[in-house]
């Protein structure tokens, strides 16, 4: 048992990636922590894991998340006139979506706590919200800069919280025993396909944010890495369940591998 077992509020944090479509990992992660009877007790999530973790704390089934997630404006650049202002997609449509799935509006009506980052555009420091109205507080955690107008929150004016932090597991780690952190942002060192604005935008995107993310693997007790959803571009959700189902296998045999007795965690599947 850890030495500070008893001195935290809770026994397992989970911090949740940005990733865009790769997020539907998220989903088959959360499954199989599920079905190794590992209870989560608090989600941080940014950006596509900021919306995965919500919607589980709200009680959403694995059918119901990637049915969202296919059908959902975030991940349809379709974008039949230019912006007039902020951004290249407004998310008005992706909103409206979610209001629709998503059925607490508020942090505290949620079955877990959830934290959400984003980034504040002007002065570029982490804003965490864990408390208030929900929605708009999600918008602003997936709103990657270019891609989605920027959201204004309390006087912030907020975009996507990856600019910051990608992987939130420094805000669990005093809280939390363990801390969990799920990463569905690799970086794919070649074969890249840079012939458009977007591959353009989305690689640059990927490597900005690199750096902030092996700063906050450093507060996780273990990492997920999920190396085998590269291969797929930050708007391809159409590849839902096959995404999903890499997050389930990838997670299940970290499971199995690494040692949660320590924490005093007993896994179905050892």
């Amino acid at each position: 048992m850890n030495d500070k077992a008893g001195k935290k509020k809770y026994k397992v944090g989970l911090a949740l990636s940005g990733g865009g479509a790769k997020g539907i990992a998220h989903i088959g992660a959360l499954r199989a922590l599920e079905d190794s009877g590992l209870k989560v007790d608090v989600i941080a999530g940014v950006s596509a894991g900021a919306i995965v973790g919500s919607l589980y704390a709200d009680g959403r089934s694995v059918k119901e998340m990637l049915e969202f997630f296919k059908k959902a404006n975030l991940f349809q650049m379709v974008m039949p006139n230019m912006p007039k202002k902020g951004g290249l997609v407004n998310a008005d449509r992706f909103k409206k979506q979610l209001s629709e799935v998503l059925t607490a509006r508020t942090f505290e009506e949620l079955g877990l706590p959830v934290i959400i980052n984003a980034t504040d555009l002007n002065n570029g420091e982490g804003v965490y919200f864990s408390s208030g109205e929900l929605l708009e507080c999600i918008i602003a955690s997936a709103s990657v800069p270019i891609f989605f107008n920027p959201v204004r929150i309390g006087g912030r004016l907020c975009v996507d919280g990856g600019l910051f932090s990608n992987l939130p597991a420094s805000v669990l780690r005093d809280d939390c025993e363990c801390v969990i952190g799920v990463h569905v942002n690799p970086i794919a060192p070649h074969d890249y396909d840079c012939s458009g604005v977007f591959d353009v935008a989305e690689r640059i995107f990927h490597l900005a944010v690199n750096g902030n993310t092996i700063r906050e693997k450093k507060f996780c007790d273990v990492v997920i890495e999920m190396a085998d959803v590269k291969k797929f571009k930050m708007f391809e959700s159409s590849k839902a369940e096959m995404i999903c189902q890499i997050g389930y296998d990838t997670t299940m045999k970290v499971l199995k591998e690494f040692d949660f007795g320590k924490f005093g965690i007993e896994l179905n599947n050892k």
